[in-house]
């Protein structure tokens, strides 16, 4: 037999063993983290311009709306003050949704997109007076927004 044989000597084979591990582990924490986003998607609405102009017979409330979120959101309802309000109506990007008294608006918002919602009130409303309007979602999130009328 031969006796001469060479091997790897004991801190070579520690540190061999040791950068597979950390090669294996970064792989299973990006691994992971890709996992993860998959099934922590949300919404996000924000509402970062709100205003108020007069008109003829009422007003007209503009919302601009971002959804920040990474997930789609759909608007099911708004409410005026914590009711739905069926003399109101809302226009999205210029195309009409209906009344306000509908319970399912269906408004859809994608991931990253902005919209510009313009709701038109009808003569019960005064100046000076304050509307909180409520956008809530399919997923049931609320997102309030108080606009003082001019």
């Amino acid at each position: 037999m031969r006796n001469n044989r060479k091997a790897i000597s004991p801190v070579i084979a520690t540190i061999i063993i040791v950068a597979v591990a950390i090669v294996m582990s970064i792989a299973v924490a990006y691994w992971l983290m890709g996992l993860g986003t998959v099934f922590t998607r949300y919404e996000r609405l924000e509402i970062p311009v709100a205003y108020a102009e007069k008109k003829d017979s009422g007003w007209n409330v503009t919302l601009h709306v971002k959804n920040t979120g990474s997930s789609d959101a759909t608007i099911n309802i708004i409410l005026l003050n914590g009711k739905l309000d069926s003399q109101a109506k809302v226009l999205v990007d210029g195309a009409d949704y209906g009344n306000l008294g509908n319970a399912t608006l269906n408004i859809s918002v994608g991931a990253g997109e902005d919209k510009v919602l313009v709701i038109e009130l009808g003569s019960g409303y005064k100046s000076g007076q304050s509307v909180e309007i409520t956008l809530q979602t399919a997923a049931g999130y609320q997102y309030p927004k108080s606009v003082v009328l001019p």
